[in-house]
């Protein structure tokens, strides 16, 4: 596997999301990311959001038509960032790339190094459990999750449909491939934030291998 970088990749205030604003949005994208790091999603309001900018609240509501509107649009782009260090910055196949990222989900560590504490801050962790938590009975945070999970299920199919193109995975049908590999990364993820003992996961990652070696390209 090829390193991602020499060193593991920290998160510190220079690389988390919207670190450095230079519009109103990004301003407020910056604002919402640090209100759920600090106090999750119990504590997110426009008013909170609008206290951490240099922006009235009537601004934030100029964007935004509310709370959930605003959430929704701030996960598409940091969900975008953060797939864009997992994934686009990387320099293996696809399935490589898919290997590394279930070896810091479902093992906490990659071989060059990056651990799951590096990649995915706990506060907001905890916030997607609690999000998630309320969409069993909240039908406008289940449509928040729906849209996110979207997301990141449409990355997979990107990354395993250049995979087919490129050779490296056989045809296998892309929406299904990353339906399989989303529970694999959201299990892990989900757990992983919640349990003392993770050391059974690795059992989880080898079924994940054998799952990709059943779709590789074989010479």
């Amino acid at each position: 596997m090829h390193p991602l970088t020499e060193q593991p990749v920290r998160m510190t205030a220079v690389n988390e999301p919207f670190a450095d604003p230079s519009t109103s949005i990004e301003e407020i994208f910056r604002s919402t990311y640090l209100v759920l790091r600090d106090s999750g999603y119990a504590g997110v309001s426009i008013q909170r959001i609008a206290d951490r900018t240099s922006l009235s609240k009537s601004t934030l509501y100029y964007h935004f038509d509310d709370k959930y509107d605003l959430l929704m649009q701030f996960s598409e782009e940091f969900l975008s960032w953060y797939l864009e260090r997992l994934v686009e910055e990387y320099e293996g196949d696809a399935q490589e790339t898919l290997s590394r990222l279930l070896d810091i989900v479902l093992l906490g560590e990659a071989d060059d190094g990056v651990l799951f504490e590096d990649v995915f801050a706990p506060g907001y962790i905890a916030t997607i459990l609690e999000m998630r938590a309320q969409a069993v009975r909240d039908q406008e945070m289940r449509t928040y999750v729906t849209v996110t999970d979207e997301v990141m299920r449409d990355h997979l199919v990107a990354l395993i449909e250049d995979g087919i193109e490129d050779g490296t995975f056989i045809d296998v049908d892309p929406e299904a491939t990353a339906s399989v590999l989303f529970v694999f990364f959201e299990g892990g993820l989900l757990l992983r934030s919640c349990e003392e003992d993770t050391e059974w996961m690795a059992a989880v990652r080898d079924a994940a291998d054998a799952y990709l070696e059943e779709i590789k390209q074989h010479e």
